[in-house]
């Protein structure tokens, strides 16, 4: 890196070996695909333009690491997430360069790294990695821009995260805020323009699909919101006492120090507006019916370099933060290797990460005993593991959801994936308590282990009449 300071070296090097860690465990790591992730791994065998909850870019990403490696191991499926996380850290640290300057942005670069939801993030399987490397392109090429072309990276960038999840979008009204209030973030109408126009058309595969399939993310997204309630404080405290563990106590100290203060540089002034966007709207959404604590996740990639232009003048109190999240980044890797034989009480502590492969194989075992070519279900997580251990273990079973009666959509699997015309013999696969009304008694399968396994689960074989009562 020409002309780079001592702490950019330093920077550059701590990013590239916690990249390298994360890496290098993956293949010991014994995480099964819990149900969102097996659903992420079938959205990358569509290759569609669109799913059910969420945007399919975390899928696309997943088929990219299975055909490179020649595997669909579930360690070949986490590949793309350190290695995103990690073009993400280097993307932040030039934004704070570009804002703050080279010590603030190489200390950003480190926090954002180290954040205990970037470690997650690294060895798990979620939507918000890709969107907070969008995120940090997005503000690091509209910081940049001096004309069309800038703003037109910007608009990609955009649009590569609203391809990720569509909390992408908290970046308009935080930016909006930061050219308001800071010159340093304005652009010329033109170019907004621009950005808006190519984030538009690089989208609008996605906004035609959900047209196509009665706008089914849009939907779902809806459902989760669930304005409905009543407001309650206590979920935004619960929110924002959660974002100490997102972002780590110290660092996310720092950042509440970086937000009240009441004077900054330009610059720094509009980044304080865009951090602040995400929190402020999910705390809006945790007032009215509760959030989950990731759901502001975006807020710590321009976030980490507000924290770091408060740590930078305090060495110690920077070396102690961040110290103390690259703990946590260190030995969640390692943890990833002890899914199988970590429990309390007799139970697995990562009891989604557990029991789900040998669930689904013996739902496949039973059909291939009873000669079943068809099994159907209606359970979402059934669905998701027979999906996937049909495809790893070249099962010739076709899989099926028993569409739901009425009412909207409920799952991926009963809106791509619905029992039709599919022929038998059939074989019904879920809960005990669960059988279609149509079903003779069902036969138990042997008690397992996890989320999945651990739950009382049965198949049976279903009569030609029964079948047809289930089909939509």
């Amino acid at each position: 890196m020409p002309n780079a300071t001592g702490a950019e070296r330093l920077a550059l090097a701590v990013i590239v070996a916690l990249t390298a860690w994360r890496l290098a465990w993956l293949p010991a790591a014994d995480l099964e695909l819990y149900v969102d992730e097996a659903q992420y791994w079938l959205w990358g065998r569509e290759l569609a333009a669109g799913a059910w909850s969420k945007p399919p870019l975390v899928g696309w990403l997943i088929r990219a690491a299975n055909g490179i490696a020649g595997s669909d191991a579930p360690w070949v499926a986490r590949l793309p997430w350190p290695l995103v996380h990690g073009g993400a850290a280097l993307a932040v640290w030039a934004l704070g360069r570009a804002v703050a300057g080279p010590a603030e942005g190489a200390l950003a670069g480190v926090v954002y790294a180290t954040l205990p939801a970037v470690a997650v993030g690294s060895i798990l399987i979620s939507t918000d990695s890709p969107q907070m490397l969008a995120l940090a392109l997005f503000l690091l090429a509209w910081a940049r821009a001096r004309g069309r072309s800038g703003a037109a990276l910007a608009g990609a960038a955009l649009a590569a995260g609203m391809w990720s999840k569509y909390a992408m979008l908290f970046a308009v009204p935080g930016l909006t805020l930061a050219a308001l209030i800071d010159p340093r973030w304005r652009r010329p109408w033109g170019h907004a323009a621009v950005a808006a126009a190519v984030a538009l058309a690089l989208f609008a595969p996605n906004i035609l699909w959900n047209l196509a399939h009665d706008l089914a993310t849009v939907r779902h997204t809806a459902d989760n919101a669930d304005w409905q309630g009543a407001p309650d404080a206590g979920r935004v405290a619960l929110f924002l006492a959660a974002q100490f563990a997102v972002a780590g106590p110290l660092t996310f100290a720092a950042l509440l120090v970086a937000l009240l203060a009441r004077r900054w540089p330009p610059g720094m002034r509009g980044l304080a507006a865009i951090t602040a966007a995400p929190l402020a709207i999910v705390a809006a959404q945790a007032l009215q019916s509760g959030a989950n604590a990731n759901w502001a996740v975006g807020a710590y990639v321009p976030g980490a370099v507000l924290i770091a232009a408060v740590l930078a003048p305090r060495p110690r109190r920077a070396v102690l933060a961040v110290g103390l999240n690259a703990a946590v980044a260190l030995a969640l890797p390692v943890i990833g290797t002890r899914a199988q034989e970590w429990r309390r009480d007799g139970a697995p502590v990562l009891a989604r990460y557990v029991g789900n492969a040998a669930a689904a194989d013996a739902m496949l075992a039973r059909a291939r005993q009873d000669g079943a070519r068809l099994i159907v279900a209606s359970d979402r997580a059934v669905l998701a593991q027979l999906f996937w251990r049909a495809h790893t273990t070249a099962a010739p079973v076709t899989i099926r959801a028993v569409p739901a009666p009425g009412g909207p959509v409920p799952s991926h699997y009963d809106l791509i994936y619905p029992l039709r015309g599919d022929a038998g013999p059939a074989l019904w696969a879920g809960e005990t308590a669960q059988p279609p009304a149509c079903a003779g008694a069902p036969l138990d399968l042997p008690a397992g282990t996890g989320d999945l396994g651990g739950r009382a689960l049965a198949t049976m074989l279903l009569a030609p009449d029964c079948l047809d009562r289930l089909r939509r």
